[in-house]
């Protein structure tokens, strides 16, 4: 399932196993693609057999900021060598 706009999509997952070395293997959606992430991640009370909602989004106003740093950096860098050899970097 997708939101109207397309920025996030929420689907259903089952905690196959949480591994000792704190891995969570989840089977996601209907097809059951095996995914790993850190146990820590998971709220709290979830085992094996466990099912889960999740929702992953696009996080706009992170990556506006991440640019904005990159950009000030680059324009730092720019100065202290002169602008000579300009390359345009992009996220």
């Amino acid at each position: 399932m997708s939101d109207e706009k397309g920025k996030s999509k929420r689907t259903r997952a089952v905690i196959d196993r949480i591994e000792d070395g704190g891995t969570a293997v989840l089977l996601v959606g209907d097809e059951e693609t095996k995914v790993e992430l850190p146990a820590s991640l998971l709220p709290e009370g979830a085992e094996s057999g466990s099912h889960l909602s999740l929702n992953i989004a696009l996080d706009e106003a992170s990556r506006k900021e991440a640019e904005d740093r990159v950009k000030a950096l680059q324009e730092t860098l720019e100065k202290r060598g002169g602008g000579e050899g300009q390359k345009s970097f992009k996220l």
